[in-house]
């Protein structure tokens, strides 16, 4: 791992309101964030703004419980608290996607506290693949497309929004590309995740421009980490982030994931050649269904025990944010069918607390010695 790249990488994350004043600075433009896991970035980029991610970050939570239930999950406390403090006030406005009960709430106080000019929800359907659902979700992303215009001045064209679509589809081939380098053994677990959060907050032409010569220098490496035990990754985010280091310093080699922030995002690029809300529509359906939206398909099992047959992995290593009730409901049928395949599986609990390490750390060294130890 060169740690060049991670500083540069994670600097776009870790100080997005750097990325924001700077933007500022030179366009004059708005910055628009959205929280994950889905949010209308082409749209946002197509209006003339900046999309941004609201990425989770780790601090100690001391004014968000005034408002919120301890118990939610760390990244939507973590929002509010960054709120409270006024932290967020970066934003022109943000759009907060009704994925799961955590985030409408925090939808509803952030409009309440009124900290930020405008907060906008965003209602992607909650099933897949049906017909009600496709027309319901070409109308939902007309009503976002109207509603930016009224934000930033600026009605998105149909070109406009062709050419923002290409010009985030760019970011995402090259993550693409970074990910068949990681399942080389050129790139780090640590190297590409913080590279998919700088794509999600930092300004894409920068991002594409980083990639690539990030891709070029990585392209002369010699592949490593042979011989070592293969892991797929799931559930909904890596963090805290240094917990994919730990997974890899245990010995192990993270080829593949579906995670919010990793497989979800590249995935999703925009058919060029339709409509372009048609294309938007198909690439939010086209995502891999998170905890609580329903695929008639697959279950999440299925697509975990795909993953992990295509990429001849030896195990699964599923990571739960703590209090994130979606996943931690979904992960008891996971693992239940990942052990009827015969799938080494963990659950790893954590939240954005440097502090959760420790524990994890042992639990994962563990699991990699159990599925090392000669068989008796």
């Amino acid at each position: 791992m060169d740690e060049k790249w991670v500083k540069k990488f994670e600097s776009f994350w870790t100080g997005p309101q750097v990325v924001a004043k700077d933007w500022k600075a030179r366009t004059k433009k708005k910055v628009i964030g959205w929280a994950i896991p889905d949010g209308p970035e082409e749209l946002i980029l197509a209006s003339g703004a900046l999309p941004m991610a609201m990425l989770g970050k780790e601090i100690p939570f001391s004014k968000a419980d005034a408002h919120f239930q301890g118990f939610a999950c760390s990244y939507t406390r973590g929002l509010l608290e960054l709120l409270t403090r006024d932290e967020l006030n970066y934003f022109d406005a943000v759009i907060l996607p009704h994925t799961c009960d955590a985030l409408r709430a925090f939808d509803l106080v952030a409009k309440d506290l009124d900290k930020i000019k405008i907060t906008e929800t965003y209602r992607p359907p909650r099933i897949r693949e049906n017909k009600a659902a496709e027309k319901y979700l070409k109308e939902e992303i007309e009503r976002i497309r109207k509603r930016l215009g009224e934000i930033t001045g600026h009605y998105a064209s149909d070109d406009e929004i062709r050419k923002a679509s290409a010009a985030i589809n760019k970011v995402k081939d090259l993550l693409k590309e970074m990910k068949k380098q990681l399942k080389a053994g050129r790139v780090s677990a640590l190297e590409y995740f913080t590279a998919v959060g700088a794509a999600m907050v930092g300004e894409k032409e920068e991002i594409a421009k980083l990639l690539e010569g990030f891709l070029k220098e990585v392209g002369t490496l010699a592949p490593s980490k042979t011989g070592r035990k293969k892991v797929v990754l799931a559930g909904k985010v890596p963090e805290p982030l240094a917990i994919v280091s730990e997974i890899e310093n245990a010995g192990f080699s993270i080829v593949d994931d579906l995670l919010v922030i990793g497989s979800r995002y590249v995935r999703s690029t925009v058919n060029l050649d339709k409509d372009p809300i048609q294309g938007l529509a198909d690439a939010q359906v086209d995502k891999f269904p998170v905890a609580g939206m329903y695929d008639r398909d697959h279950t999440r099992g299925e697509r975990i025990i795909k993953k992990v047959k295509a990429n001849a992995a030896d195990a699964v290593v599923f990571l739960v944010q703590k209090f994130c009730e979606p996943y931690e409901m979904d992960v008891v049928g996971i693992e239940e069918d990942c052990k009827k395949a015969g799938i080494p599986f963990i659950k790893l609990e954590s939240d954005y607390q440097t502090a959760s390490l420790a524990p994890l750390r042992t639990r994962i060294q563990a699991f990699a010695e159990m599925l090392t130890a000669p068989k008796a």
